[in-house]
């Protein structure tokens, strides 16, 4: 007798409504967020990887649940020797078809809700700053701490370290597993790297908000810095920078940002990791024209040596702390001082702060409590008198050391001003004397230019907090040091002297 041949829904195993389920749920929340994406003017690559990865990874578990239910299916009545034909049709008569069919139902109500709920909780919390510096809190907390104090607070990590476009989402994420895995491990270096090497160009970043050719003209910038006597004797100067850009009445390139705009090129070569150790510059100009300056008492980079990397100079790297700058322990207490967050009036409050600030600790613990105390100990036994009539002003002090530390050193990561060098300068860091060092020279024998004029003029400049007080010509005064080291400061740099050692 011949086996009548079956049929029998692929609905009856339990397996089949949970894959549905889980199926249903995902797409609901793919559309969802491919809503999301479509309307939104702004792009966000940790949205793409909620709508485009994450998504379809709950779409195909759900699918691939519901084929192993069919192959558990026909497996079993292959074993039990039945003729049986699956389909997809609907038997309410089976009463195994319908208690699967509630356990859909309710297994895709509580899914959908749960599924869409998370999922754009998800989309939230990876569109945040706190997901890139909370979640690896010890790692990146250095970096989490100085950008909320920065001039792009308020700017997306995402922004500047991905930016649009497909091509950096997918290097970020093959980067970020391997940073995942080194956390997961704890083999990740202390401090982290920098800087960093496959960061995207800024041209394709910083450019999307400051537009280069722009004409900025001049900046007057004032700065109080104290010394370290008794009485803390400031010294202010005040500086004309000449930020420049493409003049529009004259049509020339000028000023600091010459360098990034027209057809200028600037290429260079590092002789360390760091980029702080620049030996070899290459400028090529509008018409193609290239100079070559070198320093003769270095050997000339090795062009075949595939690890020797020609660096266009882009934005970062003067602007390389853009948003996770390090103060120095003498810039903090200069700040300090000049807003009466510190009082001038305790004595030698800058040599003594530097030096409590600057030493070695083991864990930020340590430090604010050598701090706190330190202060109070010189005081109450250097100055008993200031100490018992100025104790407010030591607990004012105390406070905005605190601060300082607190918000540029990271004792647990090794982190601090000097790991973190700022390009932007060239006092407390080498900074633009990188490349206008004065040695570096031409075929001809000429130098980069290194003279005080080059970026900048001195306005005013001398012993007081009150500019008005000051000698003053917008034609630019001659630098004086404010200390008496004769003609020297001519001779050398000012990290000659002004060490990570010292604390500036």
């Amino acid at each position: 007798m011949i086996a009548k041949l079956r049929k029998r829904t692929l609905f009856r195993h339990p397996l089949s409504a949970v894959g549905a389920a889980i199926f249903l749920s995902g797409g609901a929340l793919f559309l969802l967020l491919l809503l999301i994406d479509i309307t939104s003017g702004v792009d966000n690559p940790y949205r793409a990887l909620v709508t485009f990865v994450i998504t379809p990874f709950i779409i195909t578990i759900g699918f691939g649940l519901f084929l192993l239910s069919i192959w558990i299916q026909v497996r079993s009545a292959r074993r039990r020797g039945e003729k049986v034909s699956f389909n997809l049709s609907i038997d309410p008569s089976d009463p195994a078809y319908v208690r699967n069919l509630w356990l859909f139902l309710g297994l895709t109500g509580v899914l959908v809700v749960a599924v869409i709920y998370s999922g754009t909780k998800a989309y939230d919390a990876t569109d945040s700053v706190a997901f890139c510096g909370q979640t690896c809190h010890v790692v990146m907390e250095p970096q989490h701490v100085t950008y909320h104090n920065s001039a792009h607070a308020r700017v997306p990590c995402v922004e500047c370290h991905i930016g649009p476009g497909a091509t950096f989402f997918v290097k970020s994420k093959i980067d970020g597993t391997r940073q995942l895995f080194a956390t997961a491990l704890n083999s990740f270096s202390r401090p982290i790297e920098t800087p960093v090497h496959n960061l995207r160009p800024a041209q394709e970043t910083c450019e999307g908000c400051h537009w280069p050719q722009q004409f900025y003209g001049e900046k007057m910038v004032t700065r109080t810095y104290y010394r370290t006597d008794e009485d803390n004797s400031p010294w202010t100067v005040k500086l004309l920078v000449k930020i420049g850009g493409g003049n529009p009445r004259t049509g020339k390139l000028e000023g600091i940002h010459w360098h990034m705009i027209g057809s200028n090129r600037i290429e260079y070569v590092a002789a360390d990791a760091k980029r702080q150790e620049i030996n070899w510059v290459r400028m090529i100009g509008p018409d193609g024209d290239t100079t070559v300056y070198q320093d003769p008492d270095e050997d000339p980079p090795d062009f075949d040596d595939p690890t020797t990397e020609i660096r266009r100079f882009d934005c970062m790297d003067c602007h390389n702390r853009p948003s996770h700058n390090f103060l120095a322990p003498a810039t903090g207490m200069n700040l300090a001082l000049s807003t009466g967050k510190i009082s001038t009036d305790l004595k030698y409050i800058r040599e003594v702060g530097l030096e409590l600030l600057n030493a070695e600790y083991e864990t930020r613990e340590e430090a604010n409590e050598a701090i706190r105390t330190g202060l109070a100990d010189y005081y109450r036994d250097e100055y008993p008198d200031l100490f018992a009539g100025s104790k407010e002003k030591i607990d004012e002090a105390v406070t905005a050391m605190l601060d300082i530390y607190n918000q540029n050193f990271f004792p647990e990561m090794n982190t601090d001003y000097r790991v973190r060098e700022n390009n932007l300068s060239h006092f407390v860091n080498d900074g633009c004397f990188r490349c206008h060092d004065g040695y570096m020279e031409n075929e001809k024998g000429e130098t980069i230019r290194n003279d005080c004029f080059t970026c900048h003029l001195i306005v005013s400049q001398g012993p007081s907090e009150n500019v008005n007080q000051l000698e003053c010509s917008v034609a630019g005064l001659e630098f004086k040091h404010p200390e008496d080291i004769d003609e020297a400061w001519r001779e050398m740099k000012c990290t000659e002297c002004h060490t990570p050692e010292s604390g500036y």
